[in-house]
């Protein structure tokens, strides 16, 4: 496992580490028991003839005051214990206790090095060799003040000792975290899929988070599609779309992205300049030698060059739909062969969960296919047949009445309004036939449809305000129309107003949409809209209403993407 090629979040790994209240109550207690045992040392058993330095044993004694307060009560934490301070303030502690007990006691060096394993442990690899070269000059620094006789030799190589224990410690710990953040990651991958948002949805966000984990510019991934014959790629950037759709590309681009041997995982770096090899490697791992082995150079500097990267790592991946190849690449050399093997991990263990629901979702989709035939069959036998009967009944009605009958432009009105539902009904029944509509284009087209229908039908305007970051794929924009439909609806049918806005926006990891519409100088008694509520809740979120200080009242729908 190569660790220095991998950076880390260390601050997100560290909070991650904080969460844990048992870990964070042993540190304590181990803090505590240094500082008192070191003053008990200063006060019972100080070396040499001189008395033990006053001021170093009331710091001390302060600080051991403390670090039982805050190992007695947990909750009532002061903000030294929080963060990188606590094992920074350790440092600057051990200095006290070097004045208090003399650089020949053992405590001191105890001090720093449990200051080194805190902040390895915590934060990885930099954070631990931070701490090391401070705490070794601070306590040779102390130890020439306090021992001036003491050979400066001796001590570079005291010093040099101690760097190396306290370099080999924070690897230990950078190893700790890139173990932890790896386990992190494969249960989030088995976490991300959800059927009811697409395999889409689905796919982008779990390549995002391999994105994200490997600090990379762009993860990518290429399936031969077995039902087409073609090839089809799945691109995700550094703040792209929430949906990731996969495009087709052509088969010699495929060929190009596909190098062989199909089964070996690849690992890539740039070398410095084009003249040397210095800094750069082309390696391939597995297939019939289990062993990293020297790939073709040439080759993976093209694929590199087509990735727009610097360095990249590449395994490869079988679904139920085809075999291909992930990618990830980044603009600088941070990738190592630990990374790339962990890279096949996560194909064989993140991605399949993906894959099995996307299996399952398709079986899931035929069968609902059927069933919606049968509904669209029965909507027809019954509501649509009974509509026709009934604007039929309206139309003999019309001819009957005399032009000059006051009832005359009413019965037109609902002529027009019952050839309306007609036709909105056939919509509906040849839909439910048929697949679902493709593109957040679409979507955008049924939401103007509706607005537009509400304007016809009941003279309501409705404004569209959807933001450029909704991108919702099939699944749930269907969801979520139903969801606006509903709200317009109620809208038109139940209120006064002649206007209003639906305004649908992205905030992390959560969909909101907004129906606001006025209600006069009288706010409507408190309601909860029965429909949209069970609609939310049945897709994880929830609906609530409020009323705005413009006399509007604002209907939120929220759904977790």
């Amino acid at each position: 496992m190569v660790i220095a090629d991998s950076p880390l979040d260390k601050d997100a790994a560290g909070s991650v580490a904080q969460s844990d209240v048992a870990y964070s109550q042993l540190v304590a207690r181990i803090r505590l028991v240094l500082t008192v045992s070191a003053v008990l040392v200063a006060v019972l058993d100080h070396p040499g003839p001189e008395r033990a330095n006053v001021a170093a044993l009331l710091v001390l004694s302060v600080y051991a005051v403390l670090c039982a307060a805050v190992y007695l009560v947990p909750r009532c934490q002061p903000r030294w214990t929080r963060g990188k301070l606590r094992h920074r303030l350790d440092v600057a502690v051990s200095a006290a206790v070097l004045a208090a007990v003399g650089p020949a006691d053992i405590f001191p060096l105890v001090f720093l090095f449990f200051a080194i394993v805190v902040a390895s442990l915590r934060y990885g690899l930099a954070e631990g060799v931070r701490v090391t070269i401070a705490t070794v000059l601070l306590y040779y620094v102390a130890a020439l003040v306090a021992l001036p006789e003491l050979s400066p030799a001796r001590l570079a190589l005291h010093a040099a000792v101690l760097l190396a224990f306290g370099r080999v410690i924070a690897q230990l710990g950078e190893m700790h975290i890139l173990a932890a953040r790896r386990q992190a990651l494969l249960r989030e991958m088995n976490q991300v899929a959800n059927p009811r948002f697409g395999i889409d949805r689905s796919m982008t966000a779990a390549l995002e988070r391999v994105r994200a984990f490997f600090m990379a510019d762009s993860c990518l991934m290429l399936l031969d599609e077995r039902d087409s014959g073609g090839h089809a790629l799945r691109t995700v950037r550094a703040r792209g779309p929430a949906v990731a759709p996969a495009d087709p590309i052509d088969p010699a681009l495929a060929r190009a992205m596909l190098p062989g041997p199909p089964g070996q995982v690849l690992l890539y770096t740039r070398p410095w300049c084009r003249w040397s090899a210095l800094g750069g490697c082309a390696l391939g791992h597995g297939g019939e030698l289990p062993a990293w082995t020297r790939h073709d150079p040439v080759r993976l500097r093209q694929l590199a060059e087509l990735l727009g990267a610097t360095a990249f790592i590449s395994a490869p991946v079988s679904f139920g739909r085809g075999k291909g190849r992930i990618y990830v690449a980044a603009r600088t050399r941070h990738l190592g062969r630990g990374d790339a093997l962990f890279l096949v991990r996560i194909a064989e263990q993140g991605l399949r969960a993906i894959d099995r629901i996307d299996l399952l979702d398709r079986i899931a989709s035929d069968a609902a296919g059927l069933e919606r035939k049968k509904i669209a069959l029965d909507l027809h036998d019954t509501a649509i047949q009974s509509y026709i009967g009934l604007q039929l009944g309206l139309v003999a009605l019309c001819r009957k009445a005399a032009p000059s009958n006051p009832l005359a432009d009413d019965l037109d009105k609902l002529v027009t309004m019952a050839a309306d539902v007609i036709a909105q009904l056939r919509d509906e029944a040849s839909r439910a036939c048929g697949a679902a509509p493709a593109g957040d284009a679409m979507f955008d087209a049924a939401l103007r449809r509706q607005a537009a229908q509400a304007l016809a039908t009941y003279g309501v305007e409705i404004r569209i305000d959807a933001g450029a970051s909704v991108a919702l794929g099939d699944r749930l924009g269907a969801e979520v129309l139903q969801i606006v439909r509903e709200g317009i609806s109620n809208v038109c049918r139940h209120t006064d107003a002649t206007k209003a806005t639906v305004a649908l926006r992205c905030s992390g990891a959560m969909l909101h949409i907004d129906i606001i519409n006025p209600h006069g100088a009288s706010a409507p008694p408190a309601f909860q809209p029965r429909s949209l509520s069970e609609r939310a809740s049945a897709l994880g979120g929830a609906a609530s209403v409020r009323q705005d200080g413009v006399n509007g009242t604002i209907v939120t729908v929220e759904i977790p993407l």
